[in-house]
């Protein structure tokens, strides 16, 4: 068996007799890395509890937009989104101008039976030559606050969708992606808004999903609020899904993971509290499905730690106590803890395909 070789030193003392000292082995390059990077982050998750009060009161705003639109995880120009066979997706990817400087990305996904022309320019033209009948239904999905449109269980989503034959738009916000623009609240619910009416005006009785997850499902209800409000003129949404949804904007930022270890300074969470009342993200999830007068289903899995599950049991209470029974019917699905799903995966679940034979508005079994 091979020694490890450890450095002696000899001392001769009065007596004239010889002594022997090993000395320790030195630490090697990767512990010494190890130690120095777990004592860095702990100063450095340290200061931030210490400073993070003031640094609200000073900078509140520019935070808490950054929190919620997380636009530094666009994962480009590394991934090529105009490329949709790269995904394993049958699709094209378009552009469409939402306001003078504000250009976003879209991906028209298609089930894989559906032979695609690349020379059409615009998603009018692709709604035009693949929608063959007004009873196909087609789906919305707005995505969370991270990633783009080609996020890997994004994809994932997609791809079970379409195998049941729906169609997928699937929109990257002003900010994400290869979409030009800065986010806001107004900014990325006018980018749906304006997907939706060409959708609408090429496609004038087919029943449209909007699908949102996580952050998304923010997005989805502003924007069925504003379309029942304020949009006489198109037939309104089908369906409304809101997966892994929110209860508001306030109960997600106090659940959120960060928030959790910084609320161990007493003083943050007033300072934060306060930032956000004046910045006025306000996505309040609870209140629209209240009243919205078409079929919602609410999707969410025990073990999500990005937004817990109680926010769903939340929704579910206001729900009972505000919405009028002679509205349409709000479900609510539980993705059971076993199952693993998590915040990102419920797409897995084995028995997500029954679950979506429930919804009238969508596609129940893969095309012939």
């Amino acid at each position: 068996m091979a020694q490890k070789k450890i450095k002696k030193e000899v001392y001769i003392d009065e007596d004239e007799e010889i002594i022997i000292v090993k000395k320790k082995p030195k630490p090697s390059l990767l512990k010494k890395i190890l130690v120095r990077t777990f004592f860095g982050l702990t100063f450095i998750i340290a200061s931030l509890i210490i400073l993070a009060p003031f640094l609200f009161r000073l900078h509140g705003d520019f935070i808490l937009t950054k929190m919620l639109f997380q636009t530094w995880s666009r994962y480009y120009p590394w991934i090529d989104l105009t490329k949709l066979d790269s995904f394993s997706l049958n699709g094209i990817n378009v552009y469409e101008q939402t306001e003078l400087n504000v250009k976003i990305g879209i991906w028209y996904v298609l089930p894989s039976t559906i032979e695609i022309n690349p020379s059409l320019p615009t998603l009018a033209d692709h709604l035009k030559e693949y929608v063959k009948s007004t009873d196909q239904p087609i789906i919305m999905y707005l995505h969370g606050q991270d990633g783009t449109r080609a996020t890997n269980y994004r994809a994932n989503h997609y791809r079970v969708m379409t195998n049941f034959g729906n169609h997928i738009i699937a929109l990257d916000y002003r900010g994400y992606g290869d979409s030009t623009g800065i986010p806001s609240i107004d900014g990325v619910v006018y980018d749906v808004l304006h997907v939706f009416k060409i959708i609408r005006q090429v496609c004038p009785d087919n029943p449209i999903t909007i699908w949102g997850h996580s952050m998304g499902t923010g997005v989805a209800s502003w924007t069925m609020n504003y379309l029942f409000n304020n949009h006489t003129d198109f037939k309104k949404p089908s369906g409304l899904v809101l997966e892994a949804p929110f209860y508001n904007t306030m109960q997600a930022f106090v659940s959120y993971p960060i928030t959790r270890i910084l609320r161990i300074n007493p003083y943050f969470m007033q300072a934060a509290l306060d930032s956000l009342i004046k910045v006025q993200l306000d996505f309040p999830n609870n209140e629209i499905i209240s009243f919205l007068p078409l079929p919602i289903v609410l999707i969410h899995a025990e073990d999500d730690v990005i937004i817990p599950y109680f926010h769903l049991e939340l929704m579910q209470d206001y729900v009972k106590k505000h919405r009028d029974d002679n509205l349409p019917p709000v479900r609510f699905i539980t993705v059971p803890r076993s199952a693993g799903c998590g915040h990102n995966h419920i797409y897995s679940y084995p028995k997500f395909a029954e679950i979506l034979s429930d919804f009238a508005f969508l596609k129940h079994a893969p095309p012939a």
